[in-house]
């Protein structure tokens, strides 16, 4: 194991800063899954991810003690390494055991998934239509947000096929996917499901490919579709559907992930929920972030249709230079990030954006918001389509994951990595500020499970049954107005002709937004850094 484990840090490993100091960590994972994985493809690249993974978490201590290092005259690098090696877990505790956690987490659910995959088998060979002597072929990690080490998957199998592991329950989903077929059936249109294979605590989901449209007639039937799924965000309430949970298939617009697909409402308008302090208003249609407009907080690059113009944007971004080097040092260099990935449609070697089709767009809103009032009755019926979601797991957005991610990367600093008590004291100074109002006070229970989860080095995830008002362990305190379920039904309520033309004037705002194709980098970003 060790023979193998240098030659991969001389070469396939040497871009990763610090990956010597690192390895040691990785031993116990490549030793086990070497009983699990055939190809040492595949296994050379999981132990990369992981590496990376850990990389993130490290460098800026091992930055200093490189700095600190050669501070004193010396210029040995193996030297370093070695001495770094020895005393990292005693000098510092707190990343010992975030290395360690990391490290354990994603053995376990890499194995989870290979194991996950052979007990699933017939459901998969079925569901998905896949050939029956399919093995796992390949594996891209880390798609989503990531819990316990887990996170959503790309699996690609020995003939190519492909799937999305989600270590999530996804029963979500099939609502979904009945809830559209009801649209369907209503509207006489085709907007395109997502086949699945659920499990208590996981799911297996098809792959929807991004595919080109092939003429202006598809990209008409885009726009309407995306017209149609926007009406019906707003119907279901749903947040999070930012331009990376989108996917132009030919000429389906797709909603890929479901987690956040219907929410409840907040008892308490004391605490500022991320919609209020961006001037999102309530029940519309820039709640779901699949359009947004320029008098709201909400960054325009977050749009899941995108907007016209806005191609790419330009950070700062702190990076480490001649990594594994004695000339190794972090520096703050430009990078230009994509913001059209596979969410526009994509015709003649250009992507088409809404604007060139907004009469489709709008047109498609209209006929499904016209449908849902027309359906009122049946809505809130006792054969409504809305129970497709009855007893539902879902995730609630309590804040933005990216706060979360930014304090845990502020956080990597070596004030912080040598003592626990230093590290947990910091945290709770910065995630308690959101409850220092008297009238917050029954809400820190909340704070007490984001602080276990981010010890854990996790982004908090809130899973909430759709039928529940309450959060989590307490049921005493009422913390939702409206379950998910209620709260559809109170949107059905509120749809009127007058709440249809403001939610057209909003697309109308959103649809004259043009920006640059290079949008200029964001201070802002770098508050954490």
């Amino acid at each position: 194991m060790t023979d193998q484990t240098t030659y991969l840090a001389q070469n396939e490993l040497k871009t990763i800063p610090f990956v010597d100091a690192l390895l040691p960590y990785t031993e116990c994972f490549l030793g086990a899954l070497e009983k699990t994985i055939d190809s040492i493809g595949l296994l050379d690249k999981l132990h990369a991810t992981l590496l990376q993974e850990m990389s993130f978490a490290a460098e800026v201590i091992l930055q200093e003690e490189l700095d600190r290092y050669k501070s004193t005259g010396q210029n040995g690098y193996q030297e370093f390494i070695e001495t770094t090696t020895l005393s990292l877990a005693t000098k510092y505790p707190v990343l010992d055991k975030i290395l360690k956690t990391i490290a354990n987490n994603y053995l376990i659910y890499i194995q989870k998934i290979f194991s996950s995959f052979s007990k699933d088998f017939y459901f998969i060979v079925n569901t998905f239509s896949i050939k029956a002597n399919n093995i796992i072929k390949d594996i891209d990690t880390s798609l989503g947000d990531g819990h316990s080490g887990e996170s959503t998957a790309l699996i690609t199998l020995s003939d190519g096929a492909k799937l999305i592991y989600k270590p999530r329950n996804i029963e979500a989903t099939k609502s979904y996917n009945l809830f559209i077929d009801w649209v369907n059936h209503k509207l006489d249109t085709n907007l395109k499901t997502i086949k699945c294979v659920s499990r208590e605590s996981y799911g297996w989901l098809e792959f929807v490919h991004y595919e080109s449209v092939h003429s202006p007639d598809e990209l008409q039937e885009y726009y309407y579709e995306a017209g149609i799924l926007l009406a019906v965000t707003l119907l279901l309430g749903s947040k999070d559907c930012h331009y990376e949970n989108i996917i132009a298939s030919g000429k389906h617009p797709v909603i890929i992930d479901h987690e956040t697909i219907i929410q409840p409402v907040l008892s308490d308008q004391s605490i500022r929920t991320w919609d209020e302090q961006h001037k999102v208003p309530f029940v519309s249609v820039l709640e779901s972030m699949l359009i947004v407009n320029r008098d709201t907080g909400i960054p325009l690059e977050y749009a899941g249709y995108g907007i016209r113009g806005n191609v790419e944007v330009m950070d700062l971004e702190k990076k480490v230079i001649n990594p594994n080097t004695i000339d190794s040092k972090r520096d703050t260099r430009f990078v230009f990030r994509k913001l059209v990935k596979q969410n526009i449609p994509f015709y003649k070697d250009i992507n088409v954006f809404s604007n060139s089709y907004r009469h489709s767009f709008i047109e498609g809103f209209s006929a499904a918001y016209d449908m849902f009032m027309a359906s009122r009755e049946e809505l809130t019926s006792g054969k409504s389509p809305i129970l497709f979601f009855d007893n539902q797991i879902i995730r609630y957005v309590w804040r933005p994951t990216f706060i979360y991610f930014r304090i845990l990367k502020y956080l990597r600093r070596a004030s912080f990595m040598s003592s626990f008590e230093a590290y947990r004291s910091k945290l709770y100074e910065l995630m308690s500020k959101a409850y220092q109002k008297g009238d917050a006070k029954n809400y820190r229970y909340i704070l007490e499970f984001e602080m276990e989860q981010l010890l854990n080095g996790d982004i908090p995830l809130f899973d909430l049954n759709s039928l529940d008002c309450h959060l989590w362990a307490d049921k005493s305190f009422k913390i939702f107005e409206y379950n998910c379920i209620e709260n559809i039904r109170q949107r059905i309520g509120s749809f009127s002709s007058h709440h249809k033309n403001e939610q057209i004037e909003y697309i109308t705002n959103w649809l004259q937004i043009n920006t640059p194709a290079r949008v200029n980098f964001k201070l802002a970003e770098f508050c954490y850094k």
